[in-house]
């Protein structure tokens, strides 16, 4: 988000950065959704140069996440390189700073669990919704590609 410089403090658009964020939420959800049925997809609100700009996504199966980490790894977003790598983390909710969930985390944005900046569970949903619809399109196209193909095969014996 952008916002304006007054010295050595920025301004920032509250409104326009949570627009923002939930604008690369979707875009996100949706790429990975393309390799698989998501379980979770976490975006860490930490400052701490161990935290800052992660993001944890967990598959329904290895494999899709295997697909997905070497394909997206060295990709660009927004002019960002991205490095994607498999998290030792297997229980997000472990890993969550609950002070932070119940707005009492003393140690701000450089706590060492994880602030999950928050996610209406109505847009989760339709992505959720979205996305499947999207792989049961995509399974009808491949049914009928492999049906026209068996046409042809058959109509050249």
């Amino acid at each position: 988000s952008e916002g304006k410089s007054t010295g050595d403090h920025v301004d920032i658009d509250e409104a326009q950065a949570r627009e923002d964020f939930l604008v690369f939420f979707e875009d996100f959800f949706e790429e990975l959704s393309k390799f698989g049925r998501l379980e979770a997809l976490h975006v860490c609100d930490n400052l701490g140069d161990h935290m800052i700009g992660h993001v944890y996504a967990k598959f329904s199966d290895e494999e899709e996440a295997a697909d997905a980490l070497n394909i997206l790894n060295g990709r660009y977003y927004d002019g960002r390189r991205m490095e994607v790598e498999f998290s030792p983390v297997t229980d997000f909710r472990e890993a969550r700073c609950r002070d932070f969930d119940e707005d009492t985390c003393r140690r701000g944005g450089f706590c060492n669990f994880m602030h999950i900046k928050p996610v209406p569970m109505c847009l989760i949903r339709d992505m959720e919704v979205y996305a499947e619809e999207e792989r049961r399109r995509e399974e009808m196209e491949r049914l009928e590609r492999e049906r026209k193909e068996r046409r042809r095969k058959e109509r050249k014996r």
